[in-house]
């Protein structure tokens, strides 16, 4: 871990903050979807009764 570090310090964070921020925008996408496909199936199963 410390050769690790020793090397790059700087890419070494570039390339963890660019694999945070993936995932970050990756959980907002997965967060709107599934809000639409609530009120997707909400609209549906209202008209449906």
């Amino acid at each position: 871990m410390n050769e690790f570090l020793q090397k790059d310090l700087g890419s070494s964070l570039l390339s963890i903050s660019v694999l945070l921020g993936w995932l970050g925008i990756s959980f907002v996408f997965l967060r709107i979807s599934a809000i639409l496909i609530k009120k997707l199936l909400e609209a549906v199963f209202k008209n449906s009764k």
